[in-house]
């Protein structure tokens, strides 16, 4: 008894499925979910006519290429389809298709990204606001320049065009970078904005002194102080 071809297969949704019926992707390749009981092959192709796609065997499973060699509309960010048909020992299906949005593109950043304080020279204080200037952003990932160094610290807030930041420790001038993202994970370049921090209260770095005498070539100094302070350390050799 030959088992008639059902498309979807009962219990699934679609016929096929892309990156498990995600609306967008920023990545070319994806994950194809396919359901047609009874079929023992298949064709795929992002082309609707199917031209150039050649009978493979079934499975429920592909990755995929939406870029390709057909002309039009297989290049660039937009809306991308793929085809496929089934077919079993006594029948072939429909074309069925299904659909998602490629977009590579990182949010537009404005002529001025990011602004301190309203773009003031000097504070006070390390809370300051920002003003942030990007369209198609979901997120912003913000750092202070002790963190941008090895890209690690940084902070991620959905995006708004103002935000709460606190500057690092210590007087002087205090940079704050961001990148925009999308929620698929297109980002932009680093962007930066620079202040003066003036009236902060520096400690005096305290050195503990060894506590004996040694005649190794090194030793081990510690003390505490404010991040950045300059330590001067004179040694001298006193004779036996």
């Amino acid at each position: 008894m030959v088992v008639p071809l059902i498309v979807p297969a009962p219990g699934h949704l679609k016929a096929i499925m892309i990156n498990n019926n995600a609306s967008r992707t920023n990545n070319p390749t994806v994950d194809l979910i396919l359901s047609a009981l009874g079929a023992t092959e298949m064709k795929i192709s992002n082309d609707v006519s199917l031209a150039g796609a050649v009978w493979e065997p079934y499975t429920t499973a592909k990755q995929w290429e939406l870029r390709d060699d057909l002309p039009g509309p297989a290049y660039g960010d937009g809306e991308k389809i793929v085809y496929v048909k089934f077919q079993s020992v006594s029948q072939i299906s429909d074309v069925f298709s299904a659909s998602i949005i490629l977009d590579t593109t990182p949010p537009l950043v404005g002529a001025v990204p990011i602004i301190i304080n309203g773009g003031a020279l000097k504070t006070d204080t390390r809370q300051v606001t920002l003003i942030l200037n990007a369209t198609g952003a979901d997120l912003v990932e913000i750092f202070n320049e002790i963190d941008i160094e090895n890209i690690t610290g940084g902070t991620i807030y959905p995006y708004q065009n103002t935000l709460n930041w606190t500057l690092s420790e210590g007087n002087g001038i205090k940079t704050v970078y961001v990148t925009f993202m999308d929620v698929i994970g297109n980002k932009s370049s680093f962007f930066s904005a620079s202040i003066t921090l003036i009236g902060q209260t520096v400690s005096v770095p305290v050195i503990i002194p060894v506590s004996s005498p040694t005649t190794k070539p090194f030793v081990s100094i510690q003390g505490t102080g404010d991040p950045g302070a300059s330590v001067q350390i004179n040694i001298t050799k006193e004779s036996t």
